[in-house]
């Protein structure tokens, strides 16, 4: 059923102000590209070829962090705080910089097109996005990062083994054959899926109280 005019106008308005909300939320995030962190601390060289690193520590390059260290200011109001309750402490995961770095995607999403209440921009940007194809390439840095992502995964990684196991799918192979070859074809866009939807629920709670310090006006 068609909403009436005024309603829609709300709703717009609405829109419009939880755009604001996070459109100064976001000026309270410290963003830091993690290579250039790596050169500072000597991890990676810094500058020509020729300046000096410490090797012995180039194994910390490999790593379970994301593209960007993203943390509140240390000035940020206590409101800010209110805002990411979702990422730092959801009842499951605990913080880690993924969960951060899906935060400040989300805020920026919704400041540039408007909320996320069902967090689809956000899993559509993460999922899709050519611009982040690097992050997806290391999605096994995401699982990595967090344990405890493993048993949130585990139904699907358990519905990949047992599409392999069944004989009719592939004859002739053995069951580690299938198992094998089944993962190896389907992982990566499990942990991607996965990945997205982690960072959809993020996007949708902060929407949600973006939403309420809205309507409060």
């Amino acid at each position: 059923m068609p909403q009436p005019e005024h309603c829609v106008g709300r709703d717009l308005d609405l829109d419009d102000q939880i755009r604001g909300v996070a459109m100064a939320l976001r000026h309270w995030f410290d963003v830091r590209d993690l290579e250039s962190l790596q050169r500072e601390v000597g991890i990676l060289p810094a500058g020509g070829a020729s300046r000096p690193y410490d090797k012995h520590r180039r194994v910390l390059t490999v790593t379970a962090l994301p593209p960007q260290i993203v943390r509140l200011k240390a000035d940020a109001p206590m409101a800010t705080l209110h805002y990411m309750q979702d990422v730092y402490d959801d009842g499951t995961l605990r913080a880690d910089p993924w969960r951060w770095w899906f935060a400040w995607v989300a805020i920026e999403l919704i400041a540039r097109v408007g909320p996320d209440r069902d967090g689809s921009k956000t899993r559509r940007f993460v999922a899709e996005d050519p611009s982040i194809e690097s992050v997806r390439v290391s999605a096994p840095r995401w699982l990595a990062a967090n344990p405890l992502r493993l048993r949130l995964i585990e139904r699907r990684l358990a519905e990949l083994v047992d599409r392999a196991s069944d004989p009719d799918a592939s004859p002739g192979r053995t069951i580690q054959e299938r198992v094998r070859g089944n993962l190896a074809g389907n992982l990566a866009r499990t942990l991607v899926d996965a990945m997205a939807d982690e960072a959809a629920g993020i996007a949708a709670a902060i929407t949600l109280r973006l939403d309420e310090r809205a309507r409060r006006g």
